[in-house]
């Protein structure tokens, strides 16, 4: 009784009529003068515990209030409460268009990586190279777009990733409704579009084992969606494929997107 009252900060006679509600639920049971859980109470310790971590994700902030769910599948929607230990990081309105160092720092010394994206970021390519240099497991999800122009910026760079042995490239249609997913071994990193689908360089990140594996599961379902850009014959393809249309709706599409960041600098 004295761990449960200073565990919850209660004077004895508020804890006492609870727990004799639980014990006469059969939820727990009084043993050798302590408390403990009926198998009973196991299992609806584990519905309520579900149901806790959701109220705390939300309580921590808005975010998942104010962002569009849709891009996560109903599955993961009922555990989200595995990422209820996320932060928030928001860029500095002064550094929108310049590199993430923080970000870029922390994932370098990853042991694998896992990105999908349906934004441009260059900036971030130094980092994949340098991660297949060392051997280490990447795997990219770029939407046509995205990949598109970076074949159009950086076609040797996107060739020669995508021929070395330990990365994967794939690509899928635009319109998804997640902005970026980063999975590592050091952590994960989400970002959601708003209502709107505008996007304003907000991330969600946890360290956790729990949310790790939440992502990489969410990772995997894009992935399974995803068509496998393989040799240098399927990016071939590809191009040929922009050159014929596609990449010119991209390239205003990514004006369009330059032109709203820019404003949305400005209106900072």
């Amino acid at each position: 009784m004295e761990e449960i009252k200073t565990l919850l900060d209660v004077s004895p006679t508020a804890i006492l009529p609870q727990i004799k509600r639980l014990t006469d639920s059969n939820l727990v049971i009084q043993k050798n003068g302590s408390y403990e859980l009926t198998d009973m109470g196991e299992q609806v310790f584990k519905k309520v515990r579900s149901l806790v971590d959701v109220l705390t994700l939300v309580e921590k902030n808005n975010y998942w209030i104010e962002h569009d769910l849709d891009g996560i599948p109903q599955y993961l929607l009922d555990r989200i409460g595995d990422i209820k230990d996320c932060n928030l990081i928001k860029a500095d309105p002064s550094q929108i268009f310049e590199p993430n160092t923080e970000l870029l720092n922390f994932f370098s010394s990853s042991r694998y990586l896992m990105v999908f994206s349906s934004f441009y970021r260059p900036e971030f390519l130094p980092l994949y190279s340098k991660l297949a240099r060392l051997e280490s497991e990447v795997s990219l999800i770029f939407t046509e777009s995205v990949l598109e122009k970076f074949l159009h910026n950086y076609e040797r760079k996107i060739r020669k990733f995508a021929t070395m042995e330990n990365t994967e490239l794939s690509v899928c249609k635009d319109g998804v409704k997640i902005a970026e997913l980063i999975v590592s071994d050091r952590g994960m990193m989400i970002s959601l579009f708003d209502s709107q689908g505008r996007f304003y360089h907000e991330y969600m990140y946890c360290s956790e084992p729990q949310a790790i594996s939440w992502a990489r599961e969410l990772f995997d379902l894009y992935k399974s969606r995803a068509l496998k850009v393989e040799g240098e014959k399927s990016i071939d393809s590809f191009i040929c494929t922009s050159e014929n249309g596609t990449f010119f709706e991209s390239e205003m599409l990514n004006l369009h997107t330059d032109v709203s960041k820019i404003l949305m600098h400005l209106q900072h």
